[in-house]
């Protein structure tokens, strides 16, 4: 299957899903996550691959920022509450040295193999030491292998092309685009509704989530580099 191809099966997946507002992190996640991008409130912000501007509406408060919504899906940016734009990731559509922050919440692990030409892209529309920030699941950890892997217990909620990715290959990653000062953290969001996923990560898994087993079993890692 090709390249497009795979984007448009994701793109057709996320207009499924559009057809209601996505919000996909508990108040108090969202919160844990302004925390972490740890925004100053001034300069030009991408939300990228932001479907109904969930990170917008967290970091789009101070009048001195600006702040624009991009994603493939246009049913999810009906609800951005910010100016949004439809469009491919691997051509964004914005000149050289545009934004002083980049926030691609959930996102690089959706498009498996083409991280660092997703990561050189959005190099090129950042400013010389601006920042890309994000989330993404933890490859380490025994219940993403499980349960987003291609085998039989793969769960149908997640979208065709998601996989985890080991925080040591963003590292390669962002070092392939040119990025720079790479550190990430391991954590677990909250999931407000209690699927099979989460009822075992939160009632089980989470317990034993500290010491050498913390990298098995905590689900995400947050991300941080500079341009």
């Amino acid at each position: 299957m090709s390249k497009d191809t795979n984007y448009k099966r994701e793109q057709d997946y996320w207009d499924r899903r559009g057809e209601e507002e996505y919000i996909s992190l508990s108040a108090t996640d969202q919160k844990r996550l302004v925390e972490r991008i740890k925004w100053q409130g001034y300069g030009k912000v991408l939300d990228l691959g932001g479907g109904s501007g969930m990170i917008s509406r967290l970091i789009a408060d101070s009048p001195e920022t600006v702040c624009v919504c991009l994603d493939i899906s246009y049913n999810l940016l009906k609800f951005s509450p910010v100016p949004s734009v439809q469009a491919d990731a691997f051509g964004l559509p914005f000149g050289d040295n545009s934004f002083d922050l980049i926030v691609a919440a959930a996102f690089l692990h959706h498009i498996p193999g083409r991280e660092v030409e997703l990561l050189e892209e959005c190099s090129r529309v950042l400013v010389p030491g601006g920042v890309i920030v994000g989330y993404d699941p933890n490859g380490h950890c025994i219940q993403n292998k499980i349960f987003m892997s291609d085998g039989p217990f793969r769960l149908q909620f997640f979208s065709p092309d998601e996989r985890p990715i080991m925080p040591e290959n963003m590292q390669k990653y962002t070092a392939g685009a040119s990025f720079k000062d790479f550190e990430s953290f391991l954590f677990t969001f909250r999931n407000p509704k209690i699927t099979v996923f989460e009822f075992i990560q939160r009632y089980i898994l989470n317990f034993f989530a500290v010491g050498f087993l913390k990298k098995y079993l905590d689900r995400w890692f947050f991300w941080r580099a500079y341009n």
